[in-house]
């Protein structure tokens, strides 16, 4: 058994100068069997060249709130008196019991030498209601707290944003609301919600008739058989020819090991690699948020999961251990992890013919791996979906609070639409980035994509017509396996084993389907863009490389024109065909909040995912040796397979009998 290894992140404040480095732990067992500590190696910062990282990019911590406060304090006499001024009855600091504005920051960032830390806070009124969030109770009052040098007597609040104005300083700020400068004071209207208006932010039940309140559940899955998938030590995860290791980093989030399929491996390791939201707004805070998730620890964030809501009550439950910055002792979170077999509802094969009166069908069936993370507002629920026919799909849906901001009359047509009389949430770009290690038949693969175009052909008249082709060409080199998806040039990338066929002489293959591809609107050469490299490219396809082991980094929060990790790294020309080939994917969405982002955002719509699909890898279609195939015809009219398991049943739910083919397929 080789040593077990950590990668430890140190955070060097006063060494001379101040940095952040990382060392590589051993852990060996002890005479007790405990583990102890046997060797600590420096060693380069990881997924990067870098020896270590600038001090001013050290990941966000409890000095930084300390600075943030040390900020405020310098200006609370001043803070204090404003607040009571413009919003009556209220202050700033303790004592004020539901009386209290309390404040929260955003995102935080080196904006140049002089600023190395810059820290935008904004101010809430919280509603003092049972299961609240204060993310959507903003006041339009925001402040950016700024750490000058490395020692925490330096911070100082340096800009400030109210109702729609910019000031230099609190003292300016104040001077304007007294001589109510272009209206300010004299126009500035605080509209709270009263009654039963006052629940938009929560989850506690509202006035008036419910629907289903008589019914107030819904169909339910049960599994006639029992469970027909497993989990053994190590969180391996079996089910219907699919095997495969579940787990997850601390920063990056879920990461699935060694999939196989009928006993082949299909990957190595899919992992996420970031959660990207980026908004925009007319204001201080909402315009200067950028979230890394990686940074605030995807992985690090699961919670335990709540039977019957997020998972079916068939699902079975893995527990998870996380250890994070901030922590002095593992975090356990029990039940974490749900696994289940799910009914897709929609046969995976299925044909009716009138013509040769037949009807042929493979029901649908699909195992779902679970997790959520909740990062701080956000929820990120992020499935694993294997399917009966080979596919694979990686997919996540959002919800959560909105991270919310006072509304501007303008906001309608730029940034959003009101949640209430006061508050919008803001555009903001959701994108999420995966790593695929694959190993199709073995790790000699290539990448076959396949152009899209416009061909011609003859209508047997004499006369052209444009048919649709495709042009399919071998990259050799990363630079040529690497592409933003644009619509106006589609491209289907599949990686192929050249030396491996099927038994028509195809190579076998899995093709990477983007199923919502995200375009980077910002501008080339854009420096706060180098952090987000992993947008880049819609697909890209590099070597497999130890030191190329993720596409974004925990250092890129805190400095984004200088990340020390980017994918456009790896895209460097060396060649690709026949090599150990690993894909980085991003899928993204647009979310212009509306009033039905209230009190959180909704699942349905919001989904990225991609998909890994079974390409020339079999002779037919991986599901024919599914037990429940079945093919009626007039002589012969099979019972579908679930009909059969319910009439077998005593304990089952009632069903009714509904025939099939009672009038022949002649009635087609």
């Amino acid at each position: 058994m080789p040593a077990r290894k950590a990668r430890a992140l140190l955070v060097l404040g006063h060494s001379t100068p101040p940095t952040v480095r990382e060392v590589l732990v051993t852990l060996e067992a002890a005479g007790n069997g405990e583990p102890v500590v046997s060797n600590l190696q420096r060693v380069n910062i990881h997924s990067s060249k870098w020896p270590e990282v600038p001090y001013n990019q050290r990941p966000h911590g409890v000095m930084d709130q300390v600075g943030q406060v040390i900020a405020l304090m310098k200006v609370y006499q001043q803070l204090n008196a404003f607040i009571g001024a413009a919003f009556p009855g209220y202050s700033y600091g303790e004592g004020c019991e539901d009386k209290c504005i309390g404040d929260n920051y955003g995102a935080y960032q080196y904006l140049n030498d002089d600023i190395q830390r810059a820290i935008y806070v904004w101010f809430f009124m919280p509603q003092s209601l049972e299961g609240d969030g204060a993310y959507i109770h903003p006041l339009p009052l925001q402040v950016l707290a700024a750490g000058k040098e490395d020692d925490l007597s330096s911070w100082e609040c340096t800009r400030w944003w109210f109702s729609g104005h910019f000031f230099n300083s609190l003292d300016d700020l104040i001077r304007a609301w007294n001589a109510d400068v272009e209206g300010m004071r004299t126009s500035f209207r605080m509209l709270l919600p009263a009654g039963a208006a006052k629940l938009y932010s929560n989850f506690l039940p509202r006035p008036g008739p419910k629907r289903g309140e008589k019914q107030p559940v819904g169909p339910l899955a049960f599994e006639p058989y029992g469970r027909r998938f497993s989990i053994a030590q190590g969180n391996r995860v079996k089910w219907l020819g699919w095997e495969l290791y579940v787990g997850y980093l601390p920063h990056y989030g879920p990461r699935y090991m060694d999939v196989r399929f009928k006993g082949e491996r299909i990957a190595y390791e899919i992992s996420m690699q970031e959660a990207l939201a980026s908004y925009g707004a007319g204001d201080l805070s909402q315009a200067n948020t950028v979230y890394l998730d990686s940074h605030w620890g995807i992985g690090a964030s699961v919670r335990e999961l709540v039977q019957g809501v997020d998972c079916p009550m068939t699902a079975a439950y893995m527990d998870a251990v996380t250890f994070f910055k901030g922590s002095s002792k593992p975090n356990y979170h029990k039940n974490a992890i749900c696994v289940f077999e799910h009914n897709p509802d929609t046969p995976v094969l299925r044909h009716y013919s009138y013509s040769y009166q037949f009807y042929g069908a493979i029901p649908g069936a699909s195992l779902v791996v679970r997790m959520v993370s909740e990062i701080n507002n956000y929820d990120y629920i992020a499935d694993l979906i294997l399917s009966n026919d080979g596919m694979l799909e990686v997919k996540v849906v959002t919800s959560g609070y909105v991270q919310a901001a006072a509304f501007q009359n303008y906001y309608r047509n730029s940034y959003g639409y009101p949640l209430t009389f006061n508050i919008s949430g803001t555009l903001h770009t959701h994108v999420l980035a995966w790593k695929v290690d694959l190993d199709i038949a073995g790790t000699s693969n290539s990448v076959n994509i396949h152009h899209m175009k416009v061909g011609e052909a003859d209508d047997g008249a004499g006369g052209t017509i444009y048919i649709n082709k495709y042009e399919a060409q071998i990259a050799e080199t990363e630079e040529e396996a690497a592409y933003q998806a644009m619509m106006l040039t589609p491209k289907v990338p599949v990686v192929i084993n050249e030396n491996k066929k099927n038994g028509y002489g195809s190579p076998r293959g899995y093709k990477v389907q983007l199923n919502r591809p995200l375009l980077n609107l910002e501008p080339p050469g854009y420096a706060r863009s180098k952090a987000l490299g992993f947008m880049k490219y819609s697909f890209a396809a590099t070597q497999h490389k130890d030191e190329e082991a993720h596409s974004s980094s925990i250092y890129g929060q805190a400095r984004l024109s200088n990340p020390s990790t980017s994918v456009t790294d790896y895209v460097d020309g060396e060649p690709i065909r026949n090599k150990d080939v690993v894909v980085w994917v991003n899928s993204g969405l647009y979310h212009i909040p509306v009033a039905e982002d209230a009190p959180v955002t909704t699942t349905t719509g919001n989904m990225l995912s991609f998909s890994l699909v079974p390409f020339n890898w079999a002779n037919e279609s991986p599901a024919t040796d599914m037990a429940d195939m079945i093919q009626i015809n007039l002589q012969n009219k099979a019972v579908p397979a679930i009909k059969q398991a319910v009439a077998g049943l005593n304990c089952a739910p009632g069903f009714a009998d509904i025939p099939f083919l009672e009038s022949g397929f002649e009635s087609a």
